[in-house]
């Protein structure tokens, strides 16, 4: 699971279970979270 998810205050139950995936975003930053992945 995602190494945030006992202090992250959006964490969701897929959060405890899988690591989300690496996801580019503006620049050079990077995420790895479901959030990003919502509408």
């Amino acid at each position: 699971g995602c190494k945030f998810y006992p202090r992250c205050p959006y964490a969701m139950d897929i959060c405890a279970k899988e690591e989300p995936p690496l996801k580019k975003r503006e620049g050079n930053h990077l995420a790895r979270c479901y959030l990003e992945e919502l509408p």
